[in-house]
């Protein structure tokens, strides 16, 4: 077995890496405060230090990053799990399932329709979560478009999943290969059984341990809920992972579990955490995740995330291949169809009927004469009108939103790199319009969301 041998990095290894982890935060805090939308800053750095424009960051340096970012995305969609209303999630199960599949379906049959019909690709040819969660707030994910929206994009997360075991299929068995049955049936169902098993055992540890016991300050206490905190984590992402469905759904269920374990609002005993959970009414898990692992997540692994996507782009693709630039104008028109694609999903706000009334969105009076609509508008209350310009921009909120889906398409993408591109190792054209998808979403998408929370307040 060789031997490793501790040795200090030279000075320019040093400054690449400390100006890459700086530079990350700087810009993180810098987009947010011009835009709203922090993870563009990481995003744009990762692509200049990566290897596709100045190449300054060392190939195993970034390597690294990208392990150690995913954990960041891991926690992103774990504190949304913690932060998330269980009772508005169910509520409105019956509505996020429909958008997720809208948000599914429309952008895979028109991109097949384009790229086949139009672009004239061949047919295996024209075959994301983290970007939503970290850029909604956790209050927002309180609301019922909060809750639609989160479980939406898990839903499309899993239907990324088994896309991507489809497509190593395919590697492995060439274009005219079959794919197995279970290789698309067993994510769902395993999905639908962690989605059901983790909430029914969270329920059922809280109904065999006593509640005395959970409140206790021993198990309340801020170390003692952190090393819990870590410990179900790895856990159901672990198991999630080898039962074969996505680590991020399990990091999601995760933090629904312990949001129920201690549903009840406690203070902890340490004297910070205590004021902690007094100010904001969080229940100790959450408490200890604000103040030990927010702290590191916000200012390191959420950005190295981010950066590690943007490093791994393939940039030089975006501009010229096999010789011709047209993959510029077919990259801009497929990203201007898939942003559409999935802003067309908001549509399900407007006319989905509300539990409260059983109308929908925009309420019954839409089908009255017009002469009485307008004798009706004019006898509106304030209220009423403050009420119906809120449900409009909640329906333009969750378009928006689903429109960053760079982390799982990107995934996606490099799987299916080998199919794509041909055999000299060069990309090929199809490979690069998806990228110019990925790269304009995932950038328009955030900036979206970013000026739509800036202008709600």
């Amino acid at each position: 077995m060789p031997e490793t041998v501790y040795e200090a990095p030279e000075i320019p290894t040093l400054l690449t890496l400390s100006s890459f982890l700086y530079l990350n935060s700087a810009a993180s805090s810098l987009l947010e405060r011009l835009v709203h939308a922090n993870l563009l800053g990481p995003l744009f750095v990762g692509i200049i230090y990566g290897p596709q424009v100045a190449n300054i960051i060392p190939a195993d340096a970034l390597s690294t990053f990208i392990d150690v970012g995913y954990i960041g995305l891991l926690i992103i969609v774990f504190e949304a799990g913690l932060t998330t209303d269980l009772s508005l999630l169910v509520a409105n199960i019956a509505l996020s399932t429909v958008t997720a599949l809208t948000g599914i379906m429309f952008p895979i049959g028109f991109s097949f329709f384009l790229l086949y019909f139009g672009f004239e690709y061949t047919v295996l040819e024209a075959t994301s979560l983290g970007t939503t969660l970290a850029l909604l707030p956790a209050r927002m994910r309180r609301t019922r478009v909060g809750a639609v929206l989160m479980s939406a994009a898990l839903l499309d997360d899993v239907a990324g999943l088994v896309i991507a075991a489809i497509i190593v299929q395919l590697a492995d068995n060439g274009a005219a290969g079959t794919v197995p049955w279970y290789v698309i049936v067993r994510p769902i169902l395993v999905s639908l059984a962690f989605a059901g098993g983790v909430p029914a055992l969270a329920y059922a540890v809280r109904a065999v341990v006593p509640a005395s016991l959970l409140q206790r300050p021993a198990v309340c206490s801020g170390h003692a809920q952190l090393l819990l905190l870590v410990a179900v984590l790895s856990g159901i992402v672990a198991g999630a992972n080898y039962a074969g469905t996505s680590e991020l759904f399990g990091a999601y269920l995760a933090g629904i579990f312990l949001s129920i374990l201690f549903e009840t609002p406690e203070l902890m005993s340490d004297n910070e955490s205590a004021t902690s959970a007094s100010r904001t009414g969080a229940h100790p898990t959450h408490t200890a995740y604000e103040g030990y692992i927010a702290p590191v997540q916000n200012r390191l692994l959420g950005p190295l995330f981010f950066a590690s996507v943007g490093g791994a782009l393939p940039i030089q693709s975006l501009g010229r291949v096999e010789g011709s630039s047209a993959v510029v104008w077919k990259g801009i028109v497929f990203s201007i169809l898939m942003v559409l694609c999935k802003a067309v999903v908001g549509v399900w706000m407007l006319i989905w009927p509300d539990a409260a009334n059983g109308r929908g969105w925009f309420g019954a009076r839409t089908s009255l004469p017009r002469s009485d609509r307008d004798e009706v508008q004019d006898e509106d209350t304030q209220t009423e009108k403050e009420a119906r310009r809120s449900r409009l921009w909640s329906a333009g909120l969750l378009g928006v939103a689903m429109i960053p889906r760079g982390e799982i398409a990107l995934i996606v993408a490099q799987l299916a790199r080998p199919l794509l591109s041909p055999g000299d190792g060069d990309d090929s054209e199809a490979f690069a319009v998806v990228i110019w998808g990925i790269l304009v979403t995932t950038v328009g998408g955030a900036l979206g969301i970013g000026w739509m929370l800036s202008k709600r307040g």
